[in-house]
């Protein structure tokens, strides 16, 4: 069997992207041809759609949903399980109770019907009742009396998998993975030695659930202190070392799986994903790998990723090259070799990958041809073919998960051409019933106010989108800078901690509220904090660097600053980055660069605000 528990808690959050953000910029709410990292992205998420599930990662172990789902457990009692329940007469009050607890949840009243299960269950020690208080718990998404119900069960049926299952799971949610350890030691006895391996690595993202992940860890340590000369086992020590922020014993764990099975992909990519040092010694595992088992699509496309993750485009477009021409109908390969062409600027090659892909799609039963058509209109309304741009939209059916964004897409293509009231117009006649497709509408509608300078109605549209969709970051964040632009500072203020609160690993977050503060010139330490924590998170942005340069300049290091600013502008030559070169280099004397920064910035955006108000106080009127 295997250990089923590791499903109760593998709801994944609806939340796909936490794509970054210009600080204090209305973020545009489709980007289909962004950074090269998203490159990787898009190959990630079309990998995990078809790789197998022995080399597909899984659900992100640092996640902090802790929300409960259904377990599959739930179900008719098993034949051992009927054999020790207890002889209870079905009396009429019975009947009476069950019936009360079903009606009062049919209108939606849980904790009558939980409490009434409760009391059935301890009254008639029948473990079926505390099994109906379990579900309820659940459906009601209270772990803590869900635990409560669970134990009963258990006690009631002490021979149930199911039971154990599920108490060995609210445990761990409730921060007690200590306690679960016999629970989950007795579940792994059970496991069957062809099996073992894949159920270290689900226990491992059991307790990853959990808040108590030190604990974890050391519960993990026990429970695997006799397979630890199973990869699987150094794998799943090595994630879960990650999560307490143990860098160099997840290495050495790493690495220790890699001296047990040489070829073992799983920890070979784990490695690659922690620093250029450790991703050459990935790579060169994988490649190892590769040139061992030359057919091996997950080889492939596994050294394509950490070809990808270390910047060698070329080196990975060879890798999908090689797995599209053994496999001309395998749509991964086409999606990736268009993308990465359109990041190297290849746009006619591109546009041919793209077309395959759609005609692929066409004949693939489940596959999805809107994904390229609507890169392919993007294309061409880059490339100023607003027309061939609609031909390609017109393709994408109503059944296409593609089918609002190409909505979406021809209102801003309409606000390109100048026409906002069009655009506007266009969003509102969308239908859309997800959630997160209405709150991508409000982002659009917003950023096309924003971009035609009427950020009062953009943050008005805001202010209403985040008290329909409270837990959207991305509106979150576009209110705090519509709020912002409009010298809002406390609403801004409000909404950034609370984006910090809900997404503590959110650079972006940081990155705003210290700038917003610099800028202003106030609580600069405070500010100097919030910048340096989004540098950590994110050191390699241009945006978050010009922050920290620009805090430096605040607190008058002007000599920091300008490495800064200089190496900002380097990575993304910007006219808000460049404005701020100028400025402190001026200040600090140099003012034939201030005005050779202030020339380049002024090429790049003529219109941008910060440089035009940097130009009005220093009085250059002729550049």
């Amino acid at each position: 069997m295997e250990l089923s528990f590791v499903k109760l808690f593998a709801k994944r959050s609806p939340q796909e992207s936490k794509a970054a953000a210009p600080r204090l910029r209305a973020a545009s709410p489709l980007r289909v041809f962004g950074p090269r990292r998203l490159i990787a992205a898009a190959v990630l998420a079309a990998w995990a759609l078809t790789t197998s599930s022995a080399y597909a990662q899984d659900e992100a172990p640092d996640t902090d949903d802790t929300s409960v789902t259904m377990p599959d457990a739930f179900g008719p009692a098993s034949p051992d399980e009927m054999k020790d329940l207890p002889s209870v007469p079905l009396t009429s009050q019975i009947v009476f109770q069950v019936l009360a607890a079903e009606i009062a949840l049919q209108r939606d009243q849980p904790a009558p019907a939980y409490q009434t299960y409760l009391a059935l269950a301890r009254d008639t020690h029948d473990p079926r009742m505390a099994q109906r208080a379990t579900e309820i718990a659940l459906a009601a998404q209270s772990p803590t009396d869900a635990l409560a119900a669970v134990q009963l069960w258990q006690q009631y049926a002490p021979d149930s998998e199911r039971a154990a299952q599920l108490d060995a799971s609210l445990l761990v949610l409730a921060g007690k993975p200590a306690d679960a350890q016999p629970l989950l030691a007795r579940e792994l006895a059970r496991v069957p030695a062809d099996s073992r391996g894949q159920a270290l690595l689900s226990l491992q993202l059991l307790l990853s659930r959990g808040p108590n992940r030190a604990g974890g860890l050391d519960t993990l340590k026990a429970l695997l202190k006799d397979d630890m000369n199973r990869p699987e086992a150094q794998l799943a020590i090595g994630r879960q070392e990650l999560l307490v922020d143990d860098v160099p014993a997840a290495r050495k764990s790493f690495e220790q799986a890699l001296t047990i099975k040489p070829d073992y992909l799983p920890a070979a990519l784990m490695l690659a994903q922690m620093g250029p040092e450790e991703r050459q010694e990935g790579i060169a595992s994988i490649e190892k790998y590769v040139q061992q088992n030359p057919k091996s699509r997950e080889g492939r496309l596994a050294l394509a990723q950490t070809y990808l993750a270390a910047d060698r485009l070329d080196d990975a477009k060879k890798q999908f090259e090689i797995l599209h021409k053994a496999n001309s109908t395998d749509l991964m390969p086409l999606m990736a070799l268009s993308l990465i062409d359109v990041q190297q600027k290849k746009y006619d090659e591109a546009r041919q990958y793209l077309i395959q892909y759609s005609q692929v799609a066409e004949k693939t039963p489940g596959a999805d041809p809107g994904q390229g058509y609507i890169y392919l209109a993007q294309l061409a309304a880059e490339q100023k073919d607003n027309a061939q741009a609609q031909q390609w939209l017109d393709k994408i059916q109503p059944n296409s998960q593609q089918y609002v964004p190409a909505q979406i897409t021809r209102a801003q293509m309409l606000d390109k051409e100048g026409k906002v009231d069009d655009a506007r117009r266009q969003l509102a006649s969308i239908q859309a019933d997800d959630p997160r497709d209405q709150a991508l509408i409000a982002r659009t509608d917003a950023a096309i106010l924003f971009d035609a300078k009427r950020y009062p109605e953009a943050e008005a549209r805001l202010a209403k989108a985040t008290a329909d969709f409270p837990d959207d970051p991305d509106l979150t964040y576009d209110y705090a800078m519509a709020a912002e632009k409009n010298g809002h500072y406390d609403i801004m203020e409000a909404q950034l901690r609370q984006l910090i609160k809900s997404q503590p690993d959110n650079p972006q977050a940081y990155n705003a509220l210290g700038y917003s503060l610099a800028d202003r010139n106030l609580r600069l330490q405070e500010a100097d904090k919030l910048v340096e924590k989004a540098s950590a998170l994110a050191p390699d942005d241009a945006f978050i660097m010009d922050s920290v340069g620009w805090v430096k300049y605040r607190m008058g290091d002007n000599a920091d600053a300008i490495k800064l600013l200089r190496r900002a502008y380097d990575l993304q030559p910007n006219a808000e980055i460049g404005a701020h070169l100028g400025e402190v280099l001026w200040k600090n004397g140099d003012q034939a660069g201030a005005l050779q920064a202030w020339r380049e910035a002024r090429k790049l955006e003529p219109d941008n605000d910060t440089l035009l108000k940097t130009l009005k106080r220093f009085q250059v009127n002729d550049l």
